[in-house]
């Protein structure tokens, strides 16, 4: 094998020509930078009153059209930052009584090569053409509201709070888009019910907008941004003036639901036996309403979930917790309100090791089994320069009495507040708690975090410290960080500490790893190729980890990672990494139950190698392999996925995952395999399916949904969902039909 000095001299000394290319000076023969504080100072626009009546038909043909002034001069990010779009852009804002209105007319030299993936609902716009509107309409500078439309009309909108995006947050807006031969319009509509703004008779919003161009690989934006930033760095937005005598109104949204079920399950015990059927028919309804116009009451009652897509399976090879993400739409709503921890996301501080309030431990069992909600509410928002959030739900009990399985009704507690500092800092505090009503059964935990960012945003210092509070499990109930990060253009470098102590028990969260002191360091170099229209950057990444047991003091897990890799342009990226482990069990590991690994020191070196191509290709694809030493036997794991979109209202996403474990007691195989169908008959109606086979509980499970958006958030969800056996036998089938309608004072 080629010693390690020697790989990264070989690819430094292969990289160094292309390094050395210096930035195009431009036409005075200087060198030109962007100040960037300065250029968001001067980047103004005013929205202009109006009477007449918008038609949104993607048509700018309204003489009130022609009252405002434009905003352009879109400024690159990427692929040649700081220069001008390669393609213009002009953007208008007017506004009545109830809405703001949005023009943008998206000129395009290149029509036909116009690139669109698809058109479902919170589509993925960094694989389409697409356009985006950030408003931060409290001009608190660190939150916001995206909204993001492709150029065939798809939408997607985000909500942002101090750098992290929540996806998965739905608002009532519409939007609608034309093309010409050389242009693509966009003509949004967004109601003042929709954002979030002071009383002030006069309102100054923070914007930015943002524009993609996948066949020049183009992200430009009307606020330009530094390569280490995104369209979430909310104190380099420009601003948008002119907004005089607006309102939210009473903004009270009501959406009742009903559902209807059929469930047929077959005995394990009797495959042969017949199904036991069970019939429901259930209703409730969601309810929101702006306390002030900053904080906003959310409640639920008789909450639920069908129309939820499954879980996508993993499989694990570790001592430690799986995650899987938060997928329902009341939990999604506001979720950055109650994040916890280090804001920058850098190394493990935040990763998923520990996360204090998560979701799922609400209506859900340990195995994933729905657990009935009664109701809850929900208070978020803004009170001057904090960030409050406050959740109460109750689930109902499961079970008969006296049953030694029987899960009692449980209430969940969960507040978080936050003091904002200098322009993206805080320091804030946690709480959660869990009881029932069985005596001495409950949990509390108690927090506060801090967060500060300083040489814009370069430095960041994250800490905290939690405790919980469990019967029969007091003393070293801590846990604990500190972690530190530099983040350029092209360097990264982060050093952290973190501890879980031994009877820390949070039980309305997550830890993955428990009963440890850790210490970590993550060191990257990504130096951009500015000669290349191929390359964008190079990878040099060190990852090292220490992990002592909280027990013995003992090192447990010691880990180094170095990786070497590509970024392309395009998105693409190849990369390869070796990386080194040092382990030691105290007790044997059930990796599985017939191949335990006995306790003992173990020393490995393994081997990884990756690619993904370009996303927004009609064909695209990523792979994996993983191979060498793993504990005292071999490991090869073989990872691999295909997207197919022919067009942009079908794509087939196709994934397989293969682990072969060689142990001197034995071996065994793991296989998944999984398919996801999704077909857009329009922006509004969709079929989705998910497939998923699992080698080693030989069951194949299936997922299918249609969607129909019949108005602005509200649907109509069909769900079909199977478990067979590897004899393609029926196990459980269900079928639900769910009706949901927004009724909008």
């Amino acid at each position: 094998m080629m010693p390690l000095s020697r790989v990264f001299g070989v690819w430094l000394l292969t990289a160094m020509p292309l390094l050395s290319q210096n930035p195009a000076p431009d036409d005075t023969g200087l060198l030109t930078a962007i100040d960037y504080e300065t250029a968001r100072l001067e980047r103004v626009v005013t929205a202009v009153r109006i009477t007449e009546e918008i038609s949104l038909d993607g048509v700018l043909d309204e003489p009130a059209w022609e009252l405002a002034s434009p905003a352009g001069d879109f400024i690159q990010k990427l692929p040649n930052p700081e220069q001008p779009s390669v393609e213009r852009v002009e953007v208008l804002f007017l506004y009545d009584d109830d809405n703001i209105y949005v023009g943008v007319t998206c000129f395009d030299s290149d029509s036909a090569n116009r690139v669109v993936s698809e058109i479902t609902e919170d589509f993925n716009f960094r694989g389409s053409d697409s356009f985006s509107v950030l408003l931060d309409s409290l001009h608190d500078l660190r939150s916001g509201m995206n909204f993001i439309v492709n150029a065939e009309g798809a939408k997607a909108d985000q909500q942002i709070s101090d750098g992290q995006y929540n996806n998965d947050w739905d608002a009532v807006w519409d939007v609608a888009v034309s093309k010409t031969d050389d242009a693509w319009i966009a003509e949004y509509v967004i109601p003042f019910k929709t954002l979030r703004f002071s009383n002030s008779p006069s309102q100054v919003w923070g914007l930015n907008m943002s524009r993609r161009i996948l066949r020049l690989n183009e992200e430009s934006y009307w606020s330009p941004l530094p390569l280490r930033d995104n369209i979430s760095r909310l104190s380099l937005a420009g601003t948008l003036r002119g907004l005089e005598g607006i309102r939210q109104g009473r903004n009270l949204k009501i959406t009742p639901f009903v559902t209807a079920g059929v469930v047929q399950t077959r005995p394990p015990a009797s495959p042969s036996a017949g199904f036991a059927t069970d019939r429901d028919f259930d209703g409730g309804l969601d309810l929101k309403y702006s306390l002030t116009p900053s904080v906003t009451l959310d409640a639920t009652y008789r909450t639920d979930f069908a129309q939820v897509e499954v879980d996508r399976q993993q499989v694990n090879l570790t001592r430690f917790n799986l995650f899987f993400p938060e997928k329902r739409d009341f939990f999604l709503e506001n979720s950055a309100t109650f994040n916890f921890g280090a804001g920058g996301g850098f190394g493990f501080g935040g990763g998923r090791n520990l996360v204090p309030f998560f979701s799922r431990r609400i209506g859900l069992g340990r195995s994933g089994t729905p657990i009935p909600i009664v109701g809850g509410v929900r208070v978020t928002g803004k009170v001057g320069p904090y960030d409050v959030g406050f959740l109460d739900m109750k689930t109902e009990s499961v079970g008969r009495p006296g049953e030694a399985n029987r899960i009692p009704s449980n209430n969940y507690l969960v507040g978080r507040l936050k003091r904002n500092l200098l322009t993206n800092s805080w320091i804030g505090a946690m709480t959660t708690q869990r009881d029932s009503r069985v005596e001495g059964d409950y949990n509390r935990l108690y927090g506060t975090d801090a967060h500060f960012e300083f040489y814009g945003n370069r430095l960041e210092l994250d800490s905290y410290v939690l405790w919980s509070e469990t019967p029969e499990r007091s003393g070293r109930s801590q846990a604990r960080l500190f972690e530190t990060a530099w983040r350029d253009d092209e360097w990264v470098a982060v050093v952290g500490y973190d501890e879980v102590q031994t009877n820390f028990n949070p039980e309305v969260g997550f830890v993955r790893r428990r009963n440890n002191t850790h210490y970590n360091g993550e060191f990257s170099w990504l130096p951009r190729i500015e000669s290349s229209d191929v390359l964008r950057n190079l990878i040099f990444r060190l990852d090292l980890d220490y992990y002592e047991n909280g027990t013995t003091e003992k090192v447990e897990t010691r880990t180094g990672s170095f990786n070497l890799g590509l970024q392309f342009e395009n998105t693409g990226s190849i990369n390869f990494a070796l990386n080194h482990t040092f382990d030691r069990l105290a007790e044997p590991f059930p990796i599985r139950p017939e191949t335990p690994i006995p306790t003992g020191d173990y020393r490995y070196l393994d081997y990884s190698a990756s690619f993904s191509t370009d996303r927004s290709a009609r064909i695209s694809g990523f792979g994996g392999i993983d191979w060498g030493e793993f504990w005292n036997g071999r490991l090869r794991s073989l990872s691999a996925g295909l997207s197919l979109k022919p067009n942009y209202h079908l794509t087939v996403d196709l994934d397989y995952d293969h682990n072969l474990v060689n142990l001197p007691n034995g071996q065994f195989t793991t296989e998944l395999v999984g398919a996801r169908i999704a077909y857009a008959f329009n922006s509004r109606t969709f079929l989705t399916g998910l497939f998923q086979y699992n080698a080693e509980t030989r069951q194949v499970s299936s997922n299918i949904r249609f969607n129909l958006i019949h108005s602005p958030l509200s649907d109509l969800f069909l769900v079909y969902n199977d478990l067979r056996d590897s004899g393609g036998k029926v196990v459980e089938r269900a079928v639900t039909v769910k009706l949901t309608n927004l009724f909008n004072f």
